[in-house]
This record gives C-alpha cells, structure tokens and sequence, in this order.
C-alpha cells in the first residue's frame, strides 16, 4: 500500500532507492507466519523458484533480466542526505556494506532535475550498483498527472518518451525500470490516470517505444500496491500488461500498526498474502521484487521490532523464493518508516544485511 509521503514534492525529488553493488556476482550462501491467503500455497508448476539456487559456492551471475540465481538484492531507499550520491553512501557507512540497486522517482516532465535521468549522481553511482528507475506519468512540481489514454495514443512521444529512452539507450548499463508503480491506486482516488485497460495501452505503448528506439538494457518491473483486499485484486489482474511486456513482478508492502490504525503484522504476514496470490495467477514464472518496504517500530514491544528484519533471510529462503529483490524504504516524518525509527532497529537490519542469502555480488 501506498504511504502519505507526497512523492511528488520538490524535497522528494532527490530521494534515492537502493539495492546492493555491483552487476558482477559471485557466490551467494545459504540462509534459514500467518497463512492469511484466500488461495492457498499458488500453482505448482508456474513457479520460478524451482530453477533457483541456494547459492552453496554456486554463481549468483545473473542472467539477461538482471534474475540472480540464488540469493536476494538488498536495497534501500533514502532521503536521508544532503545529496543523492550521499543518501546512499552514507546509509552504507552506517550498515556496513555496499547495496544491489539505487531506485530513484523521475516524472514526465523531461526537464533537469526529476524528469532528465540517469543525472550525473546516478550515472557515479551505477558504476557499482544497479539503477531503478520509477517512472511517474506527472508533473512533480505543478502535481498534474496524465491521462494513460494520452500517452497510449503518442501525444508525448516525441517531447519525453523518445528523448527518455534516448538517455537510457546511451547510459548502456542494464536498469530496472517500473512505468507508474502502483497504477492501481490511479484508478480509484486522487489523481485518476484512467482505467486497466488504458493502463494496459499505455504500459505497452512505452514498451513499444524503447523498443522501436533499440533500448536493450531496460528491465521493465510491472509494479502494484499489493493489496489485494475487495475488489482491488481483479482491478491488479487486469492491469497486467502481459508476459512480454512485465520482465519483473513488483509490491509494496508496509507493517503500518498504529500509523493506519492497523495490526501489528510480521514481514512473513505482510508478503505472503500477495505472493501466492500472485503464484495463483500464473505470475509466478516471473522474478519477484518489493520495490519498497518497511515497518513501524513498536515502542512497546522492541523485541518483535527488531525481529521483523531478523526473520527477512530464512523466510525469504523457506519459504518466498521467487522474491529476488527488497528495496528499503527510508524516510519520514508522516508514517516513521525511517530504517532507524527506534532503539536498535539500525543495527538489526544491518546484521540482516550480512547475511549470506542477501550477499548476491562480489562486491
């Protein structure tokens, strides 16, 4: 689910999401809920976990969709500096190693700042870590939003489309890149793009633009709320654009408690739900990624705070194989989903970060 952070503001345009280092990666080792879903354990068969290793001195060498062969990215995303390049390294300072990827927010507008990427910090930083681009139909400073119908029929192809893709074209490395992450919250409320089915349109529109551009380094992340709660489900389901167009399957899930009036949920209560729902529907051949994620901190019981990123590792590995991929979401005020949001919670995920089955590079 979506947070109240106002992505859209000028402050928020120099935030940065991060997943580990480096594309070159080497051997990954090995790493040890509540069973809310309404489907069960998904379908046998349709599931990408069976062609992936546990690493054991195996190559975690990714293949041409950025897939690692065992393990997860790690990452982060990060306010929490007084520059992009900073935000990031200093959170690794404080963690004590090196993240997978770097997620940044860009809008439409095709201008400096957030609409003209990969900028130069991200360019330095994707020297040892891979980029993430979540690409927003809007424009962050006047938070207008377009119409999917619009950009299905070309109307913004020769003044941001092309030009995007022209960048990234000549960036060379290979990108994750997510077009209107959690289209499914643009359909019911606040700023409504339009339908599934324009959705649809569109997303392959933009597809189809890089391609007839020769853009060969994009992989395209399809990336919803997760929440799959009335009639949310079907309305995710109809928004997917199709095997051809989806190289990734992406959520965001968030243990709220008390900032959305919610219960306390576990990380192993908060993606499981989703997971199989998505294994159910025949989405389970594609690679998993929480594009973002987080907790609340418990003040009253810092025990079950800290263990939420303790148990990450060996849930993943038992029992969540298909998730290759976790970008921390680091920021506040509003909901406090700061990494370090209470007594010791900063140490905890650094010593989760440590462990083997989220060690994919070689650094």
């Amino acid at each position: 689910m979506r947070i109240a952070r106002g992505r859209g503001r000028v402050a928020a345009l120099s935030a940065v999401a991060l997943i580990g280092a480096g594309t070159a990666l080497s051997a990954c080792g090995s790493a040890s809920g509540n069973d809310d879903s309404p489907g069960g354990s998904g379908k046998k068969g349709s599931n990408l976990a069976s062609g992936r290793s546990e690493g054991a001195g195996r190559s975690c060498a990714p293949d041409a969709k950025l897939m690692p062969k065992c393990g997860a990215y790690w990452g982060i995303y990060s306010v929490q500096g007084a520059s992009l390049t900073s935000a990031v390294t200093d959170i690794e300072g404080k963690v004590g190693r090196r993240f997978d990827i770097v997620l940044r927010f860009h809008d439409f507008s095709n201008k400096s700042g957030p609409g003209v990427f990969p900028d130069a910090s991200e360019r330095e930083l994707g020297r040892s870590r891979l980029l993430f681009f979540a690409w927003e139909s809007k424009l962050y400073q006047k938070q207008q939003s377009y119409k999917w119908r619009d950009i299905a029929a070309g109307t913004y192809d020769r003044t941001v489309i092309q030009p995007v893709a022209k960048r990234v074209k000549a960036y060379g490395r290979k990108v994750f890149m997510s077009f209107d992450p959690e289209m499914d919250r643009h359909m019911t409320k606040g700023e409504l793009k339009g339908n599934e089915a324009e959705y649809v349109a569109a997303a392959r529109h933009v597809h189809d633009v890089f391609a007839k551009a020769g853009v060969t380094n994009v992989v395209w992340v399809w990336t919803v709320t997760g929440a799959i709660s009335g009639d949310n489900a079907q309305r995710i389901l109809n928004s997917y654009p199709g095997d051809a167009y989806a190289d990734w399957v992406g959520w965001d899930p968030y243990n709220f408690y008390k900032c959305h009036g919610g219960q306390w949920r576990t990380f192993d209560e908060k993606i499981g739900q989703t997971y199989r729902f998505f294994q159910k529907n025949g989405l389970g051949k594609k690679p998993f990624i929480l594009p973002e994620y987080g907790t609340q901190f418990d003040p009253a019981d810092t025990k079950r705070s800290l263990q939420w990123y303790r148990e990450i590792p060996g849930v993943l590995k038992k029992k969540y194989p298909n998730i290759a991929g976790l970008v921390r979401f680091d920021a506040g005020p509003g909901c406090n989903l700061k990494v370090d949001n209470g007594p010791g919670m900063l140490n905890s995920y650094a010593e989760v970060g440590r462990d083997p089955y989220l060690n994919t590079s070689s650094g």
